[in-house]
C-alpha cells in the first residue's frame, strides 16, 4: 500500500461487554522492533508525547498509525511507526499493559518520574474519590450499552425473518468470486483486530474513512441490522486467510464479537458495512441488502421494528451521556497532576526517545 500518514483507529472500545481491548494487535511481539509502554497518571503527558513522536516521524515520511482513546477520542492510546515496527502504548488503566519481552522488545517509560509525589500526596482522598465516581459512571454506561445491545439483537431478529436466505447465499458466492477471482495456495494469513468506530464522550466517533484512502477497491454493504453483514464479512475474511492474505478486522462498537469491516492490505481491498450506529461517507461498489427482504413481512413487523429503533436510540444515547460525564469528571484529576509535573523532564524524555528510535533506522 502507498504511504498514508493519516490512518486512525481504536485499540479498545466501550461496548456492551464493558471495555474491550485489542491492544495486543497493535503489532505482534515477533514482528516488533520495539514497543514502548508509557506509564504515568492523567495529565502526565503520555498522549502529548505520542502525538509529538507521531508528528516527528510522520513529517519524515514514515507511515504512522494513530490509535485514539475511546474514553477521550482527542487523546491517543498508542501509535505505530509502521516501517520501523516501533510502537508506543499507554500502559495505564483500563488497558493496563506490561512488558511481555522486557528489554528484547518491550521497554517501560515512566513519565511519573517528573511528578512531585510529595505535593500530589496531599490530594490522595480527592483523587481516590474522583476515580471511584468515574468507575461507577463507566459501569452504568456499560449497563445501558448492554441493554441497548439486547434490543439491537431483537431488532436484528425481526429483520432476519424477512431475509431471503436463497438470495443471501447467491450474493455471498458472487461477492466472493468478485473479490477472489483466482485461488492460491499459501501459508495461512494473519489476523489483526481493531475498532474503527467507538462510543466516546463526543458520541459515536468513526475514523473509518481514514482507512480507505489508498484502497483500490471498496465494497459497501448497506442495509439494516440482522441482514447477515457480519456473517458475510467473516466468510470473506476466512477465505482471505485461507488464501494466505493478512486481514484487518474492524469490530462492531456495541457487539465486539461481530465484524463491521474488513481490509485485505495485500489486495488493496476493503469491504465495509453501514448500519444504524454509523453511516459511511465512502465511494465504492454498494450493495443494498434490504433488497433481499420480503417487504410484506417487513410491513407486518414494522410496529415492533420501530419500537426497537426508538428504544435502542434511547438506551444508546443514555450510555453515551454517561461516558461524556465520566470524561468531564476524569478531567478534574488533571488539575492535581499537571501543576505537580516538571515538563522539562518530560521534554528531555521525548528528546532521548527520538534519538533512540532514530538509532533503529
Amino acid at each position: 500500500m502507498e504511504k498514508n500518514t493519516d490512518r486512525h483507529m481504536f485499540l479498545g472500545g466501550n461496548t456492551s461487554e464493558g471495555f474491550h481491548s485489542f491492544f495486543d494487535y497493535i503489532i505482534s511481539q515477533n514482528d516488533a522492533t520495539k514497543i514502548y509502554c508509557l506509564k504515568g497518571g492523567p495529565g502526565t503527558g503520555k498522549s502529548s508525547l505520542m502525538k509529538k513522536v507521531a508528528f516527528y516521524f510522520g513529517s519524515k515520511g514514515f507511515n504512522i498509525e494513530q490509535f485514539h482513546c475511546s474514553s477521550d477520542d482527542q487523546s491517543l492510546d498508542g501509535i505505530l511507526i509502521k516501517e520501523l515496527k516501533v510502537a508506543l502504548l499507554d500502559g495505564t488503566s483500563p488497558h493496563s499493559i506490561d512488558p511481555k519481552t522486557p528489554g528484547a522488545v518491550d521497554k517501560i517509560i515512566d513519565l511519573a518520574v517528573a511528578l512531585n509525589e510529595k505535593e500530589i500526596a496531599q490530594y490522595k482522598d480527592e483523587i481516590i474519590s474522583v476515580n471511584n465516581v468515574v468507575s461507577n459512571l463507566f459501569k452504568r454506561a456499560y449497563k445501558y450499552f448492554k441493554a441497548a445491545s439486547i434490543i439491537y439483537e431483537d431488532w436484528a431478529s425481526l429483520n432476519k425473518i424477512a431475509l431471503d436466505k436463497n438470495l443471501l447465499f447467491k450474493f455471498k458466492v458472487s461477492l466472493k468470486d468478485m473479490i477472489f477471482p483466482d485461488c492460491r495456495i499459501a501459508p495461512l494469513g494473519k489476523e489483526r483486530h481493531l475498532f474503527s468506530t467507538a462510543f466516546s464522550p463526543n458520541g459515536v466517533v468513526s475514523f473509518t474513512e481514514t482507512l480507505t484512502k489508498n484502497l483500490d477497491s471498496i465494497y459497501i454493504l448497506k442495509g439494516e441490522t440482522g441482514l447477515c453483514k457480519s456473517e458475510i464479512l467473516e466468510d470473506l475474511a476466512n477465505t482471505a486467510i485461507g488464501y494466505g492474505y493478512n486481514v484487518e478486522y474492524y469490530h462492531n462498537p456495541i457487539l465486539p464479537k461481530k465484524i463491521s469491516h474488513i481490509i485485505i492490505p495485500e489486495l488493496n481491498i476493503g469491504v465495509f458495512s453501514e448500519n444504524e450506529i454509523y453511516k459511511l461517507n465512502l465511494t465504492g461498489t454498494a450493495f443494498n441488502l434490504n433488497n433481499m427482504c420480503d417487504t410484506n413481512k417487513l410491513s407486518i413487523l414494522k410496529e415492533e421494528i420501530d419500537f426497537n429503533k426508538y428504544e435502542f436510540d434511547t438506551l444508546l444515547n443514555k450510555g453515551l451521556s454517561l461516558i461524556a460525564e465520566a470524561k468531564l469528571t476524569h478531567d478534574t484529576l488533571e488539575k492535581y497532576y499537571v501543576k505537580n509535573m516538571d515538563f522539562d523532564i518530560v521534554n528531555s524524555i521525548y528528546d532521548d526517545l527520538i534519538k533512540e528510535i532514530e538509532s533503529l533506522i
